[in-house]
């Protein structure tokens, strides 16, 4: 379910200056699967957890506030000295994400796309402007299905010039990838929205709160 689509501002994220977050109530029912992270391996068989690859880092910083590779990092192996070359799944599965294979993937229809846009009476779910495109919220290759509970429509601007990320209230660990939306704060006041109408809902996010954000699962992702 979509809780909210909230912009993030800033060159956080691929040195895109925006990015439109989507908040969502357990993802699962938008087709994601969850594993648990997953560790790089490299070509010559070295597993990369974050304490390994900090033996190969050239600048000796420590995780998380080192570079990512993408973003000029210098992370070497430090058992065959090369830098690791890092495929598409690998950097899925270590999100906690079973990757979904390309050719499996399948474009929304038509009649998908239609369906959608009628049901915002064809208006951004971020804006009040006219939408006109569809975009997954949770992306087909961590296999964000088709379905109906999956497609946001967008305007122009919020589908063209954003990048696009999604997090979930139920899952804070991934709640780290975004720079600033603070988890707790969020939940607080999602818990209180709610408090008066739905019981079982502020139960969840009560037991949540309790239990508070466990540490980053993710640290060598920028």
């Amino acid at each position: 379910m979509l809780v909210n689509a909230l912009v993030e501002p800033g060159k956080h994220h691929h040195n895109r200056s925006n990015h439109l977050i989507f908040v969502l109530l357990k993802a699962e029912k938008h087709g994601l699967n969850r594993i648990e992270p997953e560790p790089y391996t490299c070509d010559c068989g070295t597993t990369l957890t974050p304490e390994v690859l900090d033996r190969g880092d050239e600048s000796k910083a420590s995780w998380p506030n080192c570079k990512s590779w993408s973003n000029g990092g210098k992370k070497k192996c430090p058992e065959c000295d090369e830098y690791p070359s890092i495929d598409r799944e690998q950097h899925i599965r270590a999100r906690g994400y079973e990757p979904t294979p390309k050719s499996e993937i399948k474009s929304v229809t038509q009649s998908q796309r239609e369906a959608a846009l009628e049901k915002t009476d064809h208006t951004c779910v971020t804006c009040s402007s006219k939408a006109e495109y569809v975009k997954r919220m949770v992306p087909p290759r961590y296999g964000g299905s088709r379905d109906m509970v999956n497609l946001a429509p967008l305007c122009n601007e919020h589908y063209e010039d954003y990048g696009h990320m999604f997090v979930d209230v139920l899952y804070p660990e991934g709640w780290y990838q975004i720079h600033h939306l603070d988890w707790e704060e969020y939940v607080e006041a999602l818990r209180d929205k709610y408090s008066s109408s739905n019981e079982r809902l502020t139960e969840i996010l009560d037991s949540l709160l309790e239990k508070g954000q466990p540490e980053n699962p993710y640290p060598y992702i920028d």
